[in-house]
């Protein structure tokens, strides 16, 4: 609360000519919406850039926000991407997690600046910047005697063949047998995610990686954790509907 008083406190002193009190209620309203990223930039919190694009996650720090043009101002990306890789009207995610809550929203690149040799990049901001609860819907987890199996293709198109250990309507955790990290980075694009929940529900869609990592017991083996990208919101809730259901046998059996 501090940081923002201080904050309003600073552009209310700029406000000499105008309309103190109606200059100071909007001044308010937009620091409101915009508080988790004023409190990132006074503590210099390292957040999350993802690229829409390319699925390149970098690291980076708030140096500046913009209330007038709804601009924020980010320090170079670690690690530094290729020059010109991306350009204006490129799309980003940002994130940040914070006592089990996350921050994420859109923002567009609008421009790159240099300044002393680094870049500073200026991108659009949403309307509003709140943090969410991490998982909005329920997760099953899935038994030995009740396998899913999953049908998937590779960032680079091969067939994979894997058994689901838990499933959201967003996303699932799988086991791939043996070492695939090689065809691995966070957020690589799967072409193809294919699983057949009952008789009457299939779910065929594309997927980003999330989150991996290999193991070498009980057998060798690639867990990898999956967010599906292009289910549409009423099969979506097709699949919410039957994971609460199946969830409710399972605890009355």
């Amino acid at each position: 609360m501090a940081i923002l008083q201080s904050v309003l406190q600073k552009f209310s002193r700029k406000a000499s000519t105008i309309d103190v009190d109606q200059g100071v209620r909007s001044l308010s309203s937009k620091i409101a919406n915009y508080a988790p990223l004023f409190e990132l930039q006074e503590k210099r919190q390292l957040i999350e850039v993802i690229s829409d694009r390319t699925g390149e996650t970098y690291q980076s720090m708030i140096l500046a926000i913009d209330l007038n043009q709804l601009h924020i101002e980010l320090d170079e990306l670690f690690p530094q991407p290729a020059d010109f890789i991306y350009q204006p009207g490129d799309t980003f995610t940002i994130k940040h997690h914070h006592q089990g809550l996350i921050l994420s929203f859109s923002c567009q690149l609008s421009s790159i600046v240099m300044s002393l040799s680094s870049p500073i990049y200026s991108l659009s901001l949403s309307d509003e910047v709140q943090y969410q609860q991490r998982r909005r819907s329920t997760r099953l987890t899935l038994s030995k005697q009740q396998p899913l199996s999953v049908r998937l293709q590779s960032p680079r198109r091969t067939p994979w063949y894997a058994t689901a250990n838990n499933i959201s309507a967003g996303g699932m955790r799988l086991v791939i047998g043996g070492n695939v990290l090689d065809q691995l980075h966070h957020n690589s694009y799967l072409p193809e995610c294919e699983f057949r929940f009952n008789d009457e529900f299939q779910v065929r869609c594309q997927a980003r990686v999330k989150g991996f990592r290999f193991l070498r017991r009980p057998y060798r083996h690639t867990e990898l954790s999956i967010e599906f990208k292009d289910i549409g919101p009423q099969q979506r809730n097709q699949l919410q509907h039957l994971i609460e259901a199946f969830g409710t046998s399972v605890e009355a059996a």
